[in-house]
């Protein structure tokens, strides 16, 4: 008897079902689009904050040290320095940049053919300015050449190329473009020096101008005499080699040097005219966090021979990224908000499709059926094409390759159902408490 009953309603379950097409699509087509819809929104949400995560990854942030009052006069530093050497150590160990960029610059430096020590100074500068040994350096700059000690002499060249208008800080020289020519036998993988002692001849390039003046060829051996603070009492030499000339005329009495054997020569009391940076990548989703923590390091008192700011150049990837993640921000309150009223269309649905029901719930009651078994009969019509067109919507999200976590899948859908189930379970409830003449009366 129990198999016969079981048949009968499933029987009668599925006939209705296809004689209802109309409000049977509906049921499918609304629990797929609502699948569908939170889907997509799922998806966009994954899509943008890989993209996200990408621009943070793959985008350069660059920075530099720059001082905080563009006009100031450097006092003690004039033309020189504006970065004392302890401010740099401290953004080298801070692990937050990479692809750091130096100059160090003086232009209190004489490049001369006397090697000899005891003659070296006394000679040149008596036969330059008339030499007393009250010489002061800052009077008489015109006659003093500049030296701009580099690092990466590939970058030198390729930054003072590419940018008409550049400023070397300091020195303030502008620069449009320049040209290295090299002694034959050196290239720029000679443009290095390792020798701590200074005792072998460090490579220089010279302007075309003081090869000129001087008379010059490549591979000569020269002496560059450097003054520490502008003190007659200050004056040292190093012994170089000429291994290039630089035909920038705006640079015409400039020694180009390696950063190295500067820093040798001049030990801690070296400073940095540019410190040029790019932020770490993998620190960009941190950005207000890095830049804290450099200004705190640059913005310290003594961090440089004149008050210094940081220039972070991270406008374009905030612009970019904000506004991607506020788009992000909607779209994770939106996605909650659509839930919310997936489950109320689905209660709504059901319960109005359910009182539809109304006149066939009365031939069932007419016939004999239990209020029981009619109420299992509509409530299970109803989570059939309710489970049909969530699978539907499932193999349409597989087919399209939409990110779904399998937990977030199954409570959307479990939601859903949840409300089909409640909304149709109103539904009998009422329509279950009229008696069947009463529901017959009822315009479908």
């Amino acid at each position: 008897m129990n198999k016969l009953i079981y048949h009968g309603i499933r029987r009668h379950i599925f006939r209705h079902i296809i004689r209802a097409k109309v409000k049977s699509i509906l049921v499918i087509l609304v629990a797929l689009g609502i699948f569908l819809t939170l889907g997509w929104l799922q998806e966009t949400i994954n899509r943008n904050e890989i993209e996200i995560n990408r621009l943070y990854e793959t985008a350069n942030v660059f920075g530099q040290i720059v001082p905080s009052d563009s006009g100031v006069m450097i006092q003690n530093r004039e033309g020189g320095d504006l970065i004392r050497r302890r401010t740099v150590d401290a953004i080298l160990t801070s692990d937050l940049v990479k692809d750091i960029y130096f100059e160090s610059s003086s232009p209190w430096a004489l490049v001369t053919n006397l090697v000899d020590d005891s003659t070296f100074l006394a000679e040149i500068l008596d036969e330059i300015v008339g030499y007393d040994n009250d010489f002061d350096a800052r009077q008489h700059r015109e006659f003093l050449d500049q030296v701009i000690a580099i690092e990466h002499l590939e970058l030198f060249i390729e930054r003072h190329t590419f940018e008409p208008t550049a400023q070397i800080p300091g020195v303030g020289l502008v620069v449009t473009d320049i040209e290295i020519e090299f002694a034959l036998g050196f290239n720029q993988a000679s443009f290095v020096y390792a020798d701590e002692s200074l005792e072998t001849p460090v490579p220089v390039i010279l302007s075309e101008d003081i090869m000129m003046q001087n008379g010059f060829e490549f591979g000569d051996i020269v002496s560059i005499g450097y003054n520490l603070n502008r003190s007659p009492a200050s004056w040292e030499k190093m012994t170089a080699v000429i291994i290039g000339l630089h035909s920038q005329t705006a640079m015409s009495w400039t020694v180009l040097l390696p950063l190295s054997a500067w820093e040798f020569a001049l030990g801690d009391t070296i400073g940095f005219t540019t410190l040029d940076f790019i932020v770490d990548p993998m620190l960009n989703s941190e950005l207000p966090s890095v830049r804290e923590r450099i200004e705190e390091i640059v913005t310290h008192a003594g961090a440089g021979f004149t008050p210094l700011m940081l220039d972070l150049h991270d406008e374009e990837i905030r612009f970019v990224v904000q506004t991607m993640e506020e788009n992000v921000s909607l779209l994770r309150l939106l996605y909650p908000v659509v839930v919310v009223v997936s489950m109320m269309i689905a209660i709504a649905l059901s319960f109005f499709l359910t009182l539809q029901s109304a006149k066939n719930v009365a031939v069932m009651r007419i016939f004999g059926a239990t209020r029981e078994r009619v109420g299992l009969i509509l409530w299970i019509e109803q989570v059939i094409l309710c489970i049909c067109g969530l699978t539907l919507g499932l193999c349409l999200l597989i087919a399209l390759s939409w990110g779904f976590g399998v937990l977030a899948l199954f409570g959307i859908a479990g939601l859903y159902l949840f409300g089909i189930m409640i909304g149709s379970a109103i539904g009998i409830f009422i329509i279950t408490r009229h008696a069947p003449l009463e529901l017959l009366q009822v315009k479908e």
